[in-house]
């Protein structure tokens, strides 16, 4: 029973040709039972045909892939000059004629000289059997049967035999070439399986690329190689893997015109390049990601196996570029990751983000610090619960652009918080936090009100009492008497210097801040400088008492206004927060390179949290605009700013209940007259004590 369609071989007459070609079916039967290698198979196939019809010489050749060539792969009794692999031109000699008409033929005695490329024999023949292998209505082969003993020529039904043989063995060689086609093609996708293993999965370019080499070596059935990838702006080499190849040979391949070809085509080409190895074949696989890196795999290839793996090496060299690509995005991912959070990690503003989900994504150092949490350790937690601030967690877990202000931290300060969500193209991708401290500006902003509250109480009471003498006096100026009219006037002149003090405190602080103030330094007598500062400001204060521990003579270059301007400030605060009779005590002393002037009362003290700020612009210890002792602010700060004029530092220790001693220091310079600027209140030191 025929395994593929084909027409109907005539059957023989003879009851022993019947039998005969059972026999030889057996035997093919038997050959592809045995799963012997093909050239075994053909070969045991020329010997069974050799006995079915008593041939003296028998051969089968195949049909080539080129369709052009038929090639000798089996024989019997031809002259040992006729070796297998023989080959003859379809359409020549006898067996090229019967392939490409399809029909077998019967001949007499062969006239050699008939028939071009005629494969000799070893003595005349006088009959013989050219039949073609079919299969599925197609040549792809010839089984030829000769005999020189005229006694044996062969009749019709040894050609009819023959046919049936040649058909059989056509079905056995077709299904032993289609076995081995399928074994080559699974050998050669277990060889590129094996190969591309390394690639999978590998986001370092570096190792990526040693693995490219491995895979292509494989392939190529070699260990030698490069694999190269090339800068975008100069062409040269930026990243490669090089096994068995120096700088020279690398470069003199490099400008091949084979090479240059499977680069710029991105295909492979397969050359000779003589390095005086065994193996001089090479091959080049152009490669190229889909971000336009370009780069080539050089491998020295083995010569049998390369041309059966060209298709394999391009296909390789596909399965590369993917890689390289997914390996480049990757590493641009990383270093776009990577700065951002450099940014995000450095950007002092806390920010944290939450995912679609709720949960804890990122949380930066600031905002760490602020919540008391680890980013580290709280990511992909419930944000709810998490922070311990319901009001941030509200921010994070609502929809939409909010913002607010919240109070969070500790010490507490004030956060200007904005939310957003963060998206991708068709879906949510989370909610980030962002927050500003606006603490000093709302400080600011309170002091600054507090400050406007302060000078307008301490402008409407001097000018309260003014303008009420003044108009008393004008209701009664006829009858009032020159005892009245003089006390009137002294509260009146009182009341004015005191405004007028007021009003030149402000002005020296806005030269200061301008940046306009400036210095006139001459010698000056502390003593008396000291002496006149105290007997101006112990008029206002009736019953209370200044002592000076000041050695007479000391003189120290200063300007000598602004250092009375510290003083008087500073005796003023000492009568104002100590009660009689304890006195306020101004003592000066010459340290050599400096000049220490100390005043020391014994009044209620300052908070010691109270002190760090002090010596801040419209900073009071006690704020209210309805405090007993009233001020506004700036006599501690103007103080601060005068002493760092001279270069000098001030400072105060103080014990609550138990009186203060504030305390500064002018260094010794030269007479001159100098423009000095000045910089941020911050930078006034406060790092000495008494």
């Amino acid at each position: 029973m025929p395994v593929f369609a084909r027409a109907r071989a005539k059957l023989p007459k003879s009851p022993a040709k019947w039998r005969s070609g059972l026999e030889a079916a057996l035997t093919v039967s038997d050959i592809a039972a045995s799963a012997a290698p093909l050239p075994e198979a053909v070969q045991a196939m020329v010997q069974a045909a050799t006995s079915m019809l008593g041939a003296e010489h028998c051969s089968i050749m195949l049909l080539e892939d080129d369709g052009v060539t038929l090639v000798l792969v089996a024989s019997y009794g031809l002259p040992t000059e006729v070796e297998i692999g023989h080959t003859l031109r379809v359409g020549e000699s006898i067996a090229g004629r019967v392939l490409v008409t399809g029909k077998p033929l019967l001949l007499g005695e062969v006239d050699h000289d008939a028939f071009e490329n005629f494969v000799p024999k070893s003595r005349r023949i006088s009959s013989s059997i050219v039949v073609p292998l079919r299969v599925h209505g197609r040549a792809i082969g010839v089984l030829s049967l000769a005999t020189s003993a005229p006694a044996t020529s062969f009749d019709e039904d040894d050609l009819r035999l023959g046919q049936m043989f040649a058909d059989q063995a056509a079905a056995l060689i077709y299904r032993a070439k289609l076995h081995e086609e399928a074994e080559h093609r699974s050998s050669d996708l277990l060889a590129l399986v094996e190969a591309s293993k390394g690639l999978l999965g590998a986001l370092d370019v570096e190792s990526l690329l040693q693995s490219v080499l491995d895979g292509g070596t494989r392939l190529a059935g070699s260990s030698e190689g490069f694999v190269a990838l090339f800068d975008s702006d100069s062409a040269s080499i930026s990243r490669g893997v090089f096994r068995g190849f120096d700088k020279e040979q690398i470069r003199s391949l490099l400008d091949h015109d084979e090479v240059v070809r499977a680069i710029e085509n991105v295909d492979i080409a397969i050359f000779r390049a003589e390095r005086g190895l065994d193996s001089p074949t090479t091959a080049a696989v152009g490669l190229r990601t889909g971000d336009g890196t370009r780069g080539v795999l050089v491998l020295m290839a083995d010569p049998e196996l390369i041309d059966d793996r060209r298709h394999l090496l391009k296909a390789f060299g596909q399965q590369c570029n993917t890689a390289i690509g997914a390996a480049e995005l990757h590493t641009e991912m990383e270093r776009k990751e990577s700065e951002v959070s450099s940014i995000i990690q450095s950007i002092p503003n806390p920010i944290i983000l939450v995912d679609a989900h709720g949960k804890l994504a990122g949380i930066n150092p600031a905002a760490e610090q602020i919540f008391g949490i680890s980013g580290s350790f709280s990511g992909g937690t419930e944000i709810t619960g998490a922070l311990g601030n319901e009001e941030v967690e509200r921010l994070l877990t609502g929809k939409g652009d909010l913002q607010t202000e919240v109070i969070a931290g500790n010490p507490a300060r004030t956060y200007k918080a904005r939310v957003r969500d963060v998206r991708v193209p068709g879906a949510p991708m989370g909610r980030v936090l962002v927050m500003d401290d606006v603490t000093t500006e709302r400080d600011a902003a309170q002091t600054q009100r507090d400050f406007v509250a302060m000078i307008g109480h301490e402008l409407r009471t001097p000018l309260t009492i003014i303008k009420g003498f003044a108009r008393t006096m004008l209701r009664r100026i006829g009858s009032v008497s020159s005892d009245d009219i003089g006390e009137a006037l002294r509260t009146i002149d009182g009341r004015a210097n005191q405004l007028e003090r007021l009003i030149e405190d402000l002005l020296y602080v806005s030269k200061i801040e301008t940046r306009e103030a400036s210095l006139r330094i001459e010698q000056v007598d502390i003593q008396q400088l000291a002496a006149t500062v105290a007997k101006d400001i112990i008029e206002d204060h009736v019953g209370r008492e200044v002592l000076l521990d000041i050695p007479p003579g000391l003189v120290w270059a200063c300007d000598e206004t602004k250092v009375g301007l510290i003083l008087r400030h500073l005796i003023d605060n000492g009568l104002k927060y100590s009660d009689a009779p304890a006195p306020v005590v101004v003592r000066a002393s010459d340290e050599g390179d400096e000049l220490r002037l100390d005043v020391i009362d014994k009044g209620i003290g300052i908070v010691s949290s109270d002190i760090p700020g002090i010596f801040e612009r419209f900073r009071q210890v006690d704020g209210s605009a309805t405090r007993s002792h009233g001020g506004t602010g700036v006599g501690l700060y103007l103080c601060a700013q005068l002493a760092r004029m001279h270069d000098g530092e001030i400072w105060v220790d103080s014990t609550w209940g138990k009186g203060s001693s504030f305390g500064f220091s002018l260094p010794r310079r030269a007479i001159t007259s100098d423009v000095v600027r000045i910089t941020s209140s911050e930078d006034a030191g406060i790092n000495r004590g008494a």
